[in-house]
């Protein structure tokens, strides 16, 4: 009854909380380069949400930053902002940022360029994210170098998992980077077809042209861990604010797991006629049916998941099935059931794996498996000839064989032929 009370007390702490991952949150900044005051409207915002936010001030002589207490996480979230110090690669090495990623950690990674410490750097390349050497300035051949501050249209949002497309637009003043072409990168906002990424000190070869380059870019391991980088702190400032709320705050929410966070409640699978796998274990050609309920993280609740390209599949090395699940049941709930309805197992006896494996840009991965064998027909399990329709024209020829020949032995031992032989006398 205790453990029952202590499990029911977490579940609603859970759902009180902002983040699906956790609250507690670090950020490092230069204090040559940065002044949160300047941010308030940024760091307000996720106060706000129950965000718990300490500070690590980066100086040439501040104490290394430590992200873990033994093998365990001191932080849930990591906020970097643009660092101009070089003794920032002794206090938090390109390593410790990657273990801590590798461990569950979501880190927002905001550069400039003037400020891109080369961990951080080095960090962001091994995810596949590029960002432009020091000093290149993002520029647009349509617009006014002389502040380099360009107006992007919000619409022109490349996942709405990420971010939601509005009708209000972008003021951005930074740098660009080229992307990988690994699949677990997601591409935010692009850079417009008429710009180009340039050293502003020097006249010479360009990092990026035209869309190729890209301002903000996101990042999700198979484990669901989250990274979010962006190429302008002035996207963050409040001076931006009023153009820029919509889309840092939904930015943030991402990284940091308050939304489109996807997990299994329940699966299960069974005979039509509802017997279970463990009273009746399956066999060739048994007609089954396979549910699962998911539901979605929206920053204050659970809701129901919903989607019309979710697929189950039936597989042995390769899938033998793959069918489209439908929804079922009542939507009202914390969650949506899907089902495949009734469909029966393939003509071929081995180790099955029941399994949904989901995995979309924006929403985090999930896959859910089960492996079961299924098992040939016993001797007294196949159906007789007489059932087997393809069968009947063998049948009535092997009888009708059978017939004949009682006919023709019937008759030949049946019919007697009577003789006439005539009397002859014998004469000597």
């Amino acid at each position: 009854m205790l453990g029952l009370l202590i499990a029911l007390v977490q579940l609603i702490a859970f759902t009180q909380a902002k983040s699906s991952s956790g609250s507690r949150s670090l950020v490092i900044f230069d204090q040559r380069l940065i002044y949160l005051d300047d941010y308030s409207v940024f760091l307000g915002s996720l106060k706000e949400r129950s965000f718990e936010l300490d500070y690590a001030p980066v100086t040439n002589d501040s104490t290394p930053v430590e992200l873990f207490d033994g093998e365990a996480r001191r932080y849930d979230n990591l906020i970097v902002f643009p660092i101009k110090s070089r003794h920032f690669n002794k206090q938090l090495s390109a390593e410790k940022l990657l273990n801590f990623y590798n461990e569950g950690g979501e880190i927002m990674a905001i550069t400039t360029p003037d400020g891109v410490a080369d961990n951080v750097r080095v960090f962001l390349n091994q995810l596949g994210i590029f960002p432009s050497p020091k000093n290149y300035q993002l520029r647009d051949y349509f617009q006014d170098n002389s502040e380099l501050v360009l107006h992007l249209p919000a619409s022109k949002v490349l996942n709405e998992h990420v971010v939601p497309k509005n009708d209000g637009e972008i003021v951005y003043q930074g740098s660009a980077a080229l992307l990988g072409d690994s699949d677990l990168i997601i591409p935010v906002l692009q850079a417009p077809r008429t710009s180009y990424s340039e050293d502003g000190q020097k006249q010479g070869g360009k990092w990026t042209i035209g869309s190729q380059g890209y301002l903000a870019a996101s990042f999700q391991t198979l484990k669901n861990t989250r990274l979010s980088w962006v190429g302008s702190v002035d996207l963050f400032s409040d001076k931006n604010s009023d153009s820029n709320k919509h889309f840092v705050q939904e930015l943030t929410k991402w990284t940091f797991k308050e939304k489109s966070v996807v997990e299994v409640v329940c699966s299960n699978h069974a005979h039509s006629n509802g017997l279970d796998y463990s009273d009746v274990p399956y066999k060739i050609k048994d007609e089954v049916v396979y549910n699962i309920s998911l539901r979605e993280w929206e920053g204050e609740k659970w809701v129901p998941f919903v989607a019309d390209d979710i697929q189950f599949e039936l597989r042995m090395v390769d899938p033998y099935y793959r069918i489209t699940l439908t929804p079922i049941g009542d939507s009202s709930f914390t969650f949506q059931t899907y089902t495949t309805s009734k469909f029966n197992l393939p003509d071929h006896h081995g180790i099955f794996t029941f399994v949904v494996d989901y995995k979309r840009s924006g929403l985090s991965f999930f896959t859910d498996k089960d492996v079961k064998a299924i098992r040939h027909l016993a001797n007294d399990e196949y159906p007789r000839s007489w059932v087997i329709t393809n069968s009947w024209v063998y049948l009535t020829a092997i009888y009708s064989v059978i017939f004949t020949w009682v006919i023709f032995v019937a008759l030949f031992v049946g019919v007697k032929k009577s003789a006439n032989v005539p009397i002859e006398k014998k004469t000597n």
